[in-house]
């Protein structure tokens, strides 16, 4: 399959290094408001979504090469909007940026997003501080730097999780409610995830 990376850009705390997340990005999204950071950083998004009630249209003519898709129903968030049109484009990869941060009603919401997506294409979610990325059931093999700290989380029960590689490791435990294990650390460059029923997020520290 050739490579479609889609980026998408909301309306929370700026991201710092978001030059090097774009590196290798194909289409940016603009998640409405997320433009106004677009024109801060001289970013222009291939396309803006949303109802367009947070966007600020000073000097438009810096969108002039971008296209403007409205949607008006308040059934689903700026940031579900633009998920699920990425999700048209055929993409590879799924990189969100800057959703966080700001108010906390709208870092909750979006973390639910995240919760209930249930493509198959890849998502990461990048803050200030690291990335967060999500896993389905299956066996996963991960190339870390060594002495990294990782988090994992798991919002609802998860069976037969097993985490290799790591300080402290998991062999084949079942959660029934839910799961944190907050600052674990890489001691294998080689690193093995493993769980057959649920869904594990896990959190890199970058910085």
């Amino acid at each position: 399959m050739k490579r479609n990376i889609i980026a998408i850009i909301a309306n929370g705390e700026k991201v710092n290094n978001i030059g090097n997340i774009l590196r290798d990005v194909d289409i940016i999204i603009a998640d409405d408001g997320g433009a106004n950071l677009c024109r801060l950083l001289k970013i222009t998004p291939d396309y803006i979504i949303g109802d367009f009630d947070s966007i600020s249209l000073e000097n438009e003519e810096f969108f002039s090469e971008s296209k403007f898709i409205e949607t008006t129903e308040q059934d689903h968030t700026d940031m579900q909007k633009a998920l699920d049109y990425a999700l048209t484009l055929n993409p590879t990869k799924i990189k969100i940026i800057s959703v966080f941060g700001k108010r906390t009603d709208h870092t909750l919401g979006n973390i639910l997003i995240f919760q209930n997506y249930n493509s198959s294409i890849p998502l990461e979610i990048f803050d200030n501080f690291g990335v967060i990325t999500f896993y389905y059931p299956g066996k996963y093999e991960l190339t870390l730097q060594q002495g990294q700290t990782i988090s994992f989380f798991s919002l609802s029960p998860i069976t037969d999780l097993s985490l290799k590689g790591f300080k402290y490791p998991i062999n084949n435990a079942t959660y029934t409610s839910n799961f944190a294990g907050i600052s674990n650390v890489v001691i294998n460059k080689k690193c093995t995830i493993k769980f057959i029923k649920g869904k594990l997020i896990s959190y890199i520290v970058t910085v």
